[in-house]
């Protein structure tokens, strides 16, 4: 209650959309928290936190990811507020997905080739620079662009190589906590990134928020820098002499990793669901926008904070649970996990049906709980499965290769769907998605095991 007083008091002079929409207050309803479920969740996180590897990579995930998750969600709104084109929001997708369409396939070889600790460094040193650029071409939306094309391709080799370090720092007893903080982390910087970009877009302008980006990363880099060498694989080396050889070798390995794929359902079963997660995921980013502007009447800066972030309690949730039940069957989880979102997005998307009536802004809300509860769930027992069920030597393959399908279907679908969406409605398009979604996610019921 003492919480509740003071951010209520501290938002007082907020966006008046914001508390026009409810988040600030809803009326007859009340928030128990669950103490002792917290104090779980905390122990676990804290007892992963010991390891000092962990807790470097951890913070070099929050650095990096918030910056990464501003800047993406800055240049949509940018855009959108210029064009007010669903396709042209789709641009900086797709920029983002051409490199991991190029890369993509040949990142987790590398990643196996090369030390961790070193992929984890240049990367984020490179995404320093690239978010320094952002700042000398924040006013060139072609040039904007290509920086974003150049951060996706650095992402792709990080992503790997940050994935493949967790089982070789945290004992396999502590893997399922140590991915629940994982995954939590990666949604809520999400949120705040996502959240953060449109208020400080509207107040300080895009060129500070990119150098508030470029010291994140710069904050990434240095907390990589103090990793231990605690990747002991035998590197093999690249040099521009066995180049062509090298490549090839590097082809080899992926077409090896796409072998040991077909042979591994346990490991491509969980990979294929995460992939349809993700397409939705990005499919419902792009449409926000315009559905939060024609349907939920809300200023897009204000999107994040006022939609985005209320999710972060189902997140939030779904990371307790998960944590605490770490005996539970995870492909029940994932299949459990779509099947709850699907129902919250089924209730997000007709909103405009049931906007007039008594508590439908509170509804709205526990919807959005509802999905974000749903895709913690999914992502959490998915990339559990894929540590669990893959080989050590083939690790880096594996995550290279989810990287690159998370990636792309976050991307490539969102063109299709924000082209729908600019040809009907952003309100037709979020119930076509809705639909979609919650028959594949109860056709899972049948799916034989």
């Amino acid at each position: 209650q003492r919480f509740a007083r003071s951010f209520a008091s501290s938002t007082q002079d907020d966006s008046e959309c914001l508390r026009s929409f409810g988040l600030l207050s809803i009326s007859g309803f009340r928030i128990w928290i669950n103490l002792e479920s917290f104090n779980y969740m905390q122990n676990s996180f804290l007892n992963v936190l010991r390891y000092p590897d962990f807790k470097k990579i951890w913070l070099s995930q929050v650095f990096s990811q918030i910056a990464l998750n501003m800047v993406t969600f800055a240049l949509l709104l940018d855009i959108f507020e210029k064009t007010k084109s669903n396709t042209s929001i789709s641009l900086v997708l797709i920029a983002s997905a051409i490199p991991v369409a190029i890369f993509g396939p040949f990142s987790g070889a590398i990643a196996d080739r090369i030390c961790y600790r070193k992929i984890l460094i240049y990367t984020n040193i490179f995404r320093f620079v690239a978010a320094v650029l952002l700042i000398v071409a924040h006013s060139n939306i072609l040039a904007l662009l290509e920086i974003i094309f150049l951060i996706s391709a650095l992402s792709q080799f990080f992503t790997p190589a940050e994935s493949s370090s967790i089982p070789l720092i945290v004992p396999k007893e502590k893997l399922v906590h140590a991915n629940s903080m994982v995954m939590t982390t990666t949604y809520a910087t999400l949120l705040v990134g996502y959240a953060a970009a449109g208020p400080i877009m509207n107040y300080i302008g895009s060129k500070w928020l990119f150098a508030v980006c470029a010291g994140l990363f710069l904050l990434a880099t240095q907390a990589t820098r103090m990793l231990t060498d605690f990747d002991k694989k035998q590197v093999k080396k690249l040099s521009i002499q066995t180049l062509a050889s090298d490549i090839a070798e590097i082809w080899q390995e992926v077409k090896d990793g796409l072998i040991y794929l077909r042979k591994k359902s346990d490991v491509l079963n969980p990979m294929i669901k995460l992939t349809i997660g993700w397409t939705m995921l990005g499919a419902l980013i792009t449409l926000l926008p315009a559905f939060g502007e024609s349907v939920l009447n809300i200023d897009p800066k204000f999107i994040g904070p006022a939609v985005i972030a209320p999710s972060g309690l189902g997140m939030l949730a779904a990371a307790i649970l998960l944590s605490k039940k770490a005996k539970l069957n995870q492909l029940k989880v994932l299949d459990g996990g779509f099947i709850i979102s699907s129902v919250g997005l089924i209730l997000f998307s007709l909103y405009g049906f049931y906007e007039a009536v008594a508590f439908s802004r509170p509804a709205l809300i526990l919807a959005v709980i509802i999905i974000g509860f749903g895709i913690g769930a999914i992502q959490i027992a998915g990339q559990t499965l894929l540590h669990l069920n893959s080989d050590e030597g083939q690790r880096g393959r594996v995550f290279g290769i989810s990287s690159m399908q998370l990636r792309l279907a976050t991307s490539l679908p969102a063109l299709v769907v924000a082209a729908v969406a600019d040809l009907t409605s952003p309100f037709l398009t979020m119930l076509l998605l809705a639909t979609i979604f919650f028959i594949y996610s109860f056709s899972l019921i049948f799916e034989e095991r």
